[in-house]
């Protein structure tokens, strides 16, 4: 019998979790020195209030010990295959952990997958897989031989207006932050094909970040447009307009170039995980189309 486990820095929705029921394995959040797990109910009830205020916030990835744990429960619940997803291995040492806890573990298969994206990416690639796996009902070696086209048949944008959170978390250091302030500079990022986030674009003003990030989805589905989705994302309120600027756009656009059947959108918020990483103030949106049906 066959399980599906997926980690928070994946950004599953509410949706395919309850559709799929996925294992879940939620990341540590360690804020001003206190310890949380991601969870949906840590994301939408207490994360966003916290960590306006607080001063230090990075995450921890589960020990080999509790992932080897993890999988012994697996099995003890009947199952004798796991496909275990996660987000990008160059981004966190999850993936290569769980790698060592699979060739340990007895009695149970485990297929690790490495998505090499991060957050709403990582979650369209899982959902393709899931979908193959359950819906199609495609044998896991096939599947796991589509991986790599998974995921090269998505692609991830997203702009954080403010570095105020980058350089809390030592990301970037206050000149540079300074430096993007004076000059009105938006970068856009994005996850590269070898797992990496780099820059895309470095735009000037904001209406300028909603128009290219609309055309450069919208140029990925002219060449991808078999299974199109969206899957759009926010972190502090005030960004949820500007993720709906930027879909209202790429609806608009699409159109206007003749793009149809654009209709499967899911809507969402951060991960903690994730905002660990690139800090709350932000707001993205990734699609996933096939050049060809796979």
């Amino acid at each position: 019998m066959l399980a599906i486990a997926v980690d928070s820095g994946c950004a599953p929705t509410v949706e395919m979790m309850k559709k799929y029921n996925p294992f879940f394995i939620g990341m540590k959040i360690i804020i001003d020195d206190k310890e949380f797990t991601d969870s949906v109910e840590f994301r939408d009830s207490k994360f966003y209030d916290i960590i306006k205020k607080a001063k230090d916030f990075k995450t921890a990835q589960p020990p080999l010990g509790m992932l080897l744990e993890f999988y012994n429960s697996v099995k003890e619940a009947g199952y004798d295959e796991l496909v275990d997803i996660h987000f990008s291995s160059k981004l966190s040492g999850l993936y290569s952990t769980a790698i060592m806890a699979a060739e340990m573990v007895k009695g149970i298969k485990v297929h690790v997958v490495d998505t090499m994206q991060i957050s709403i990416t990582a979650g369209l690639v899982t959902r393709r897989i899931m979908e193959m796996l359950i819906d199609e009902k495609r044998p896991v070696e096939d599947v796991m031989k589509l991986v790599p086209a998974i995921r090269n048949n998505s692609f991830m944008q997203f702009n954080i207006p403010t570095m105020e959170y980058l350089v809390k978390n030592g990301r970037i250091g206050h000149a540079t932050a300074l430096a993007g302030k004076l000059l009105n500079i938006k970068p856009i990022l994005t996850v590269d094909s070898e797992g990496f986030l780099s820059p895309s674009n470095k735009l000037r003003g904001m209406k300028k970040v909603f128009n290219q990030m609309a055309d450069n989805i919208v140029e990925f589905f002219k060449t991808h447009p078999y299974k199109k989705r969206l899957y759009i994302i926010y972190g502090f309120k005030e960004y949820k307009s500007y993720m709906e600027k930027t879909l209202n756009l790429i609806q608009k656009k699409a159109s206007d170039v003749g793009i149809e059947g654009l209709d499967d959108i899911m809507i969402g918020r951060i991960w903690p995980t994730v905002a660990c990483h690139s800090g709350p103030s932000v707001f993205g949106v990734s699609c996933y189309g096939e050049e060809t049906e796979i």
